[in-house]
């Protein structure tokens, strides 16, 4: 207990044969640390994507109404899933469709019907070339711990390692390329000067945190734009006020554009920023 390193990719199957989906879940699953999401067309596949962080996205090319370079086009046109890998699968090798899978950015293709080896072997090198962002989470509380994981990793493109004791940090430090340390503003155990002299810690940056104050930066992130509608602006009367007359200020309203700017002094920290 003490360590836990986490390092399970999310990968998406998009595939309008049910049972290629259930194979591929099965073998994945089974031989390579992943956690696998089906869908049976791109639309479905779509949704997933801009609700999940997705590692690796291998999506079939031949499907009825909504085929693979559709939903590739799709993706690639979405600020929020532009930039997500993608694996083609394929039973042909049409020059045309090959053709267009590279100018939206895809170079790998796995040939169906897959042999299990083959899909394992692929699939695996491929994630070995993505590089996501660790975190390092520092506590003595697991609960509270792997309530800042989850949200971190389903609401920012990084991985959460925690740690519930100093020893089991600095073996992640050793053994990881943290990029951020967030101690959890409720531990008690750590001497924190001490650990933060270290020489793997001193360099990085490191924030303190609770799992209630990472949900509500992230609600304010998704919290929709306020409109302001022109007739509520008015323009202040040029009129001498007593003294007397002067009422309290009232309460600031914070707008979405000033939320934006709180929003990524914080998040810069973790590499994310609103757009």
């Amino acid at each position: 207990m003490g360590y836990k390193v986490m390092r399970k990719k999310k990968i998406l199957v998009i595939d309008d044969d049910e049972m290629n989906l259930q194979i591929a879940q099965m073998i994945l699953e089974k031989k390579l640390p992943c956690e696998v999401f089906c869908a049976s067309n791109g639309v479905e596949g779509l949704e997933i994507l801009k609700n999940r962080r997705i590692n690796l996205v291998l999506l079939d090319i031949l499907m009825p109404d909504f085929d693979g370079i559709e939903t590739l086009q799709e993706i690639r046109a979405d600020e929020q899933i532009k930039s997500v890998s993608v694996m083609m699968l394929t039973a042909t090798a049409e020059p045309e469709t090959i053709k267009k899978a590279r100018l939206l950015g895809v170079r790998d293709y796995i040939k169906k019907p897959f042999l299990p080896a083959d899909l394992v072997a692929r699939v695996e090198k491929k994630l070995s070339e993505i590089h996501t962002e660790e975190i390092l989470l520092l506590g003595d509380d697991e609960n509270r711990l792997f309530a800042m994981k989850n949200i971190l990793e389903e609401n920012f493109p990084h991985e959460a390692l925690t740690a519930i004791s100093t020893e089991f940090a600095e073996k992640i430090l050793r053994e990881a390329e943290i990029s951020l340390i967030i101690a959890d503003s409720d531990m008690k155990f750590i001497n924190g000067y001490k650990f933060l002299a270290m020489p793997a810690a001193e360099k990085l940056p490191f924030a303190i945190s609770s799992p209630e104050k990472i949900l509500e930066l992230v609600e304010k992130i998704l919290q929709p734009e306020k409109k302001v509608e022109p007739e509520e602006i008015s323009q202040p009367e040029e009129k001498i006020i007593e003294p007397e007359k002067i009422s309290p200020p009232e309460e600031k309203i914070i707008v979405r554009e000033e939320k934006k700017k709180i929003a990524n002094v914080v998040t810069s920290l973790i590499g994310y920023k609103l757009v």
